[in-house]
């Protein structure tokens, strides 16, 4: 079990291909090359940005803390609320106001393509960039006999580092789903006193699972087992997870097919997400 604290990790610069002005606390990671690879991490953002339209070839959470988050005309996402970006779907342009704080969890999708990880962004970028420039989200290569073309800064990494063309798997939906949590009723577990739960989505074929769960303080909550990873995350309150501490914002992982109890001190409230189901 992956176990971190938010307020141990030192905010670094996150050298993007899209934008500058943001800082992140890398807050867990996947295994690298694994279909359910992921990357979560903590980002703020202090400056005005903007980053252009564009689309992935993996899976994406966001979920705003502070500030409120675009990604697209009209389309915001306002604190505690959680957007889902499914793979192939485009979103869009995004105008950052500045001043947001919130979560960023990327990881592969139902296509299986998998997600690179954060060292291989930056291995792929910082050779990109001697052989031509990122520019607002966009790579632009060097002229050589005038058939280089411009191209989206994180598919050029892509290409680059697989040595293959990227190739977008067919949208399973027509655009980002924005949850509002707020808006859900807690359902209480007959089987587990002071539990209650919030199923918020379930998506695709690969059983991409969001919810959140609040255990009242003094009670305990089980969680797994399940085919596949866990991500958990505590939005509010205090306890432990197999009598390691936990605060806010405070993240671990739970294995596939692994269990932890979790119990609180305090009134606690966790985001739990479930990775897509690989066999």
């Amino acid at each position: 079990m992956q176990l971190v604290h938010e307020e141990q990790l030192p905010w670094k610069p996150i050298a993007v291909q899209r934008q500058s002005g943001k800082e992140a606390k890398v807050l867990m990671s996947g295994i690298e090359g694994a279909p359910d690879n992921y990357t979560f991490v903590l980002v703020r953002e202090g400056v005005v940005a903007t980053t252009p339209r564009h689309k992935h070839n993996f899976d994406q959470l966001r979920m705003t803390i502070s500030g409120r988050t675009n990604y697209g005309p009209k389309r915001w996402i306002e604190p505690g609320e959680i957007a889902y970006f499914p793979e192939g779907v485009p979103y869009g342009p995004e105008e950052c106001e500045g001043d947001r704080l919130g979560f960023t969890l990327q990881f592969g999708g139902a296509s299986g393509n998998g997600i690179m990880t954060q060292r291989q962004v930056h291995a792929g970028r910082e050779e990109l960039a001697r052989a031509g420039k990122f520019e607002r989200g966009v790579y632009y290569p060097s002229p050589a006999g005038g058939k280089e073309r411009p191209m989206d800064g994180y598919e050029a990494i892509w290409e680059f580092t697989n040595q293959r063309p990227l190739v977008y798997p067919q949208p399973r939906y027509d655009e980002p789903v924005l949850m509002r949590p707020a808006n859900f009723t807690w359902l209480d577990d007959p089987a587990q006193p002071g539990v209650s739960s919030k199923i918020l989505g379930v998506f695709t074929e690969r059983r991409l699972e969001i919810a959140m769960r609040r255990v009242a303080r003094g009670a305990s909550t089980v969680l797994g087992p399940r085919d596949g990873v866990l991500l958990g995350c505590v939005l509010s309150g205090s306890g432990s997870v197999d009598r390691e501490p936990i605060v806010r914002l405070s993240a671990f992982e739970v294995t596939a097919r692994g269990v932890v109890h979790v119990t609180a001190a305090d009134d606690l409230e966790l985001l739990l997400v479930g990775l897509p189901i690989f066999a």
